[in-house]
């Protein structure tokens, strides 16, 4: 065999991974120098002895399974993870790779390739570790958000109420009663508030995913936008939308919050907002286009985060709509994004994943709501 294994060995000898062949059993029959930097031994400590008997317990019916199909159906090669035994008793990652030469002239062997992989490992551990932390806490900082604004609603509700008593029963001069306009409509603002982070807290990811037509979730968005709709003047245009699974009720809460922002913030002309969808791979891409006063470059990526308002402050809202509507489509498995600038309209678009049967997409345009 060494006569014939020379050019092969000249091949692998410098490879920083270490390079082993073994016979159809999982004896060592060769080892590259790179043995010793991985797994702390000699070449020759290893030949004679089997490459299994190296491999952790809870890897080695694997391993030993993965062998066993190499050798059936060559040439391979099969790639897998497990842990190996160090010359000092601890075990390490390793990735390795298995192929079939037992026919070439220059190997007639099994080729194993390991790679040292024990730091990526630990690094997604800790990636993961961290992960799951980061979704503790958010769900921690949800179930805060929604208890704290179920309680507030009682005592806001009769601060709301003792107010209104106070102006009904009580004579009051012109600047009383300004103060209670100023107490009654801080307790609606804070109402909203409440009904909003509600709405933040709970967006419904934890019901099971359906199949849901997104062309009647948008009818059913702008008729409960239809007097605002309405009396803007708006007219909002839909494509033909697909049939995908998700959740219809944050569905709709999705396309009323992304409406409902382009009526509030129409420019000087007159409103138009079109939905359409465009299948890209393994996902639709829904945009939500307007015409209005558009958003600032620089402010693009804040309008997404909680409580964020750029513009006049004598618009209603409260800052948490574009937060509500990117949960909904993380919850989905989706992504969010805006392409606008200021005075240029905007184009909110989200992704979807494409699964199962979708409607057929045409060119149709149905005018649903329009004030000329």
């Amino acid at each position: 065999m060494a006569a014939s294994f020379q050019g092969f060995r000249s091949l692998i000898e410098n490879s920083p991974d270490a390079i082993s062949l073994i016979d159809t059993q999982g004896e060592i029959l060769y080892g590259s120098a790179s043995t010793t930097k991985i797994f702390g031994y000699q070449p020759e400590d290893l030949v004679g002895r089997n490459c299994l008997e190296l491999i952790h317990p809870d890897d080695r019916d694997y391993s030993s399974r993965l062998l066993r199909e190499v050798v059936a159906k060559p040439p391979g090669p099969l790639k897998w993870d497990a842990r190996v035994r160090h010359k000092d008793g601890k075990y390490c990652w390793v990735e390795s790779t298995l192929s079939n030469q037992l026919l070439e002239a220059e190997v007639k062997a099994i080729v194993m390739q390991q790679r040292d992989i024990q730091a990526r490992r630990e690094a997604e551990a800790e990636r993961q570790k961290q992960s799951e932390a980061l979704v503790r806490s958010n769900l921690r900082l949800e179930e805060f958000a929604y208890t704290a604004a179920h309680d507030l609603r009682e005592p806001l509700r009769a601060v709301s109420l003792y107010t209104e008593m106070l102006v009904l029963n009580t004579p009051m001069d012109a600047n009383a009663t300004r103060l209670a306009k100023f107490i009654a409509e801080g307790a609606a603002r804070m109402s909203t508030l409440i009904d909003d982070l509600l709405t933040f807290a709970s967006t419904g990811k934890h019901e099971p995913l359906r199949n849901v037509d997104l062309g009647d979730a948008v009818t059913q968005a702008t008729e409960n936008l239809g007097l605002a709709i309405q009396s803007s003047g708006a007219e909002v245009t839909i494509d033909r939308l697909p049939v995908v699974r998700g959740r219809e009720i944050p569905l709709v809460r999705l396309f009323q919050n992304l409406i409902s922002n382009a009526v509030k913030y129409g420019g000087p002309d007159p409103i138009r907002i079109h939905v359409s969808a465009q299948q890209h791979g393994a996902e639709w891409v829904i945009r939500i286009a307007d015409n209005g006063i558009g958003i600032a470059k620089e402010h693009q990526e804040r309008v997404f985060l909680p409580f964020v308002r750029l513009v006049n402050r004598d618009i209603p809202g409260t800052g948490l709509g574009l937060s509500v509507c990117m949960k909904i489509v993380e919850g989905l498995g989706g992504r969010m994004w805006v392409e606008s600038e200021s005075g240029g309209g905007s184009a909110f678009s989200f992704t979807i994943p494409a699964e199962g049967n979708v409607v057929s997409m045409d060119c149709r345009v149905e005018a649903v709501a329009g004030g000329r």
